[in-house]
């Protein structure tokens, strides 16, 4: 069974392993490592990038297994049983656990409100999260994205914790203070990791509610 590092830890960004299956398709070369800590895009986060032997490779989802099978697409071809040492780029990774972890801090405070999540989406340059508007007409934005702004620069001050857990064979995400969700993303430790937070916009049409928001990694 492979192993997925990042989901325990967000911050190790290289590690020697060993092939445990390699091959090639329509899509060129491709591997699986024992050990992996890229993240594949899913959950409204994208991928990882990263390399193998220094060779360029990106993570994908494995769809004709049950398990949860990660492969690299790469430029050369590996054998298995091969020892190799994969890397990812830490700044992307980093950026893209503070948005992350920012969407779930923000969807907490909006539920609060009210609103219902509908999806998410936490590519940088693009986060936000939507939401059902409800049936009560137009919500009042401005003062929406008051306290959904306020809320969240206070819970970044109090570094409030995240944490992981399992419910069975599901993965939770959670942050002291707010909802717990299922989630197979990367995150940071605790929110005084997150920098530079505010709502870029606040957006109500179609009974959809859509709240864009921008931050970054300390």
């Amino acid at each position: 069974m492979q192993r997925h590092i990042y989901l325990k830890d967000t911050y190790r960004f290289t590690v020697t392993t060993r092939v445990v299956d390699a091959g090639s398709g329509e899509l060129g070369y491709w591997l699986t490592l024992q050990d992996n800590i890229f993240h594949p895009q899913g959950g409204g986060q994208p991928s990882d990038v990263g390399t193998v032997d220094e060779t360029a490779a990106r993570p994908f989802k494995v769809p004709e297994t049950d398990e949860h099978v990660v492969r690299l697409s790469c430029e050369r071809p590996f054998t298995i049983g091969d020892e190799v040492t994969s890397a990812i780029d830490p700044e992307a990774r980093r950026r893209h656990a503070a948005l992350h972890t920012c969407g779930h801090v923000v969807d907490g405070f909006v539920r609060q409100l009210g609103f219902r999540h509908r999806v998410s989406n936490h590519f940088p340059g693009q986060a936000r999260i939507e939401f059902d508007a409800g049936e009560g007409g137009k919500p009042d934005l401005q003062q929406l994205a008051a306290t959904v702004e306020e809320r969240t620069r206070q819970a970044i001050e109090a570094d409030r914790k995240v944490y992981a857990t399992a419910q069975g064979d599901r993965r939770i995400i959670g942050i002291d203070g707010l909802q717990e969700d299922p989630c197979g993303g990367t995150h940071v430790s605790s929110l005084g990791q997150l920098t530079g937070f505010s709502l870029r916009s606040v957006k109500s049409k179609g009974g959809v509610l859509k709240v864009g928001y921008v931050v970054e990694h300390v």
